[in-house]
């Protein structure tokens, strides 16, 4: 299972399995062959794409994920693997068992606490001002964030993430800055629901999403204390048009480097830790969440415009 591999095809093509590996076949271009192994998220941007079935089970089979876009630039469907774990009805038990239970509270009051601390984390690195109210409301959740503490953090974090006049968007945005954020979410948000569901767990039942219509509630939970990855990323890159070339350039956030419990992590496998130390809650092996806390270790050198 590839840890940062993702793919992105968005002009006309064709793909198939050739020898095991995956075949992208384009009018005028020499075929291109990847294993299916080091694919992460297969990102379909293009209406004219074709892909075969063995093509969809062969990268199912891999633990690869594959996300379908609309001409909006928007997520439309999403195909999650369902292999690699045969531990599935156990964990939904544990599962059903940990909702009814005060350690859910505990465990969504530790989410809350690390949004507010790596969105004040963000400020700080950006040299924006704001970060000392979010480092206050970090102490300040409880469990089960009674006191609205995540509402209370965004409201002020996007004051001052952009520019005054920036207004949070989630869909239906056509400015350069909403589409980013969005666009990295959902390829972020489909990384995470696919470490949930490669460790057996099932990613409708959340923590503090509980939307009864929304079978991602679970991944909604734990994109949370990442979702600065992305937000750093576009606040630090171009701001130009959300063109193609700006599409390929937001995916480079996987690349970037995470704190967690004091060691670093490339992004995928610090969220199949985070993921991992769920497992151990829900196992009785552990009592916490491995969570990022503040920044990224350092800034990445390999942005020309920093």
């Amino acid at each position: 299972m590839s840890d940062h591999r993702i793919l992105l095809i968005e002009n006309p093509a064709s793909l198939s399995v050739d020898l095991g590996r995956l075949r992208i076949r384009r009018d005028g271009f020499d075929d291109n062959f990847v294993p299916p192994k080091d694919i992460a998220v297969l990102c379909l941007h293009h209406y004219t794409i074709q892909i075969s079935v063995q093509a969809l089970r062969v990268l199912a089979d891999a633990g690869a994920s594959v996300l379908v876009t609309d001409e909006f630039h928007h997520p439309c469907a999403w195909l999650l693997p369902q292999v690699g774990n045969g531990d599935l009805v156990r964990r939904l038990r544990q599962q059903m068992a940990l909702d009814s239970s005060v350690a859910k509270g505990k465990l969504w009051q530790a989410i809350v606490q690390a949004r507010l601390s790596t969105q004040a984390a963000n400020l700080r690195v950006l040299n924006r001002r704001g970060a000392l109210r979010l480092e206050r409301l970090a102490k300040e959740v409880q469990p089960a964030d009674k006191t609205k503490c995540e509402g209370q953090g965004a409201k002020h974090y996007w004051a001052y993430l952009f520019d005054e006049d920036f207004k949070r968007e989630k869909e239906g945005a056509g400015d350069a800055i909403n589409s980013r954020l969005n666009f990295g979410y959902a390829v972020l948000r489909s990384m995470v629901a696919r470490s949930l569901v490669m460790a057996g767990l099932n990613p409708a039942l959340g923590l503090g999403h509980s939307n009864m219509e929304n079978p991602f509630n679970l991944a909604d939970d734990f994109i949370e204390p990442y979702r600065f990855v992305v937000e750093r990323h576009v606040a630090l890159g171009p701001s130009g048009e959300f063109d193609g070339k700006a599409r390929k350039e937001i995916l480079r956030f996987v690349e970037q480097e995470i704190k967690l419990n004091g060691a670093g992590y490339r992004l995928p496998a610090a969220i199949n830790e985070s993921v991992a130390s769920f497992v151990r809650v829900l196992d009785g092996r552990g009592e916490y969440l491995q969570l990022p806390q503040d920044a990224l270790l350092q800034r990445n050198e390999e942005y020309p415009w920093e």
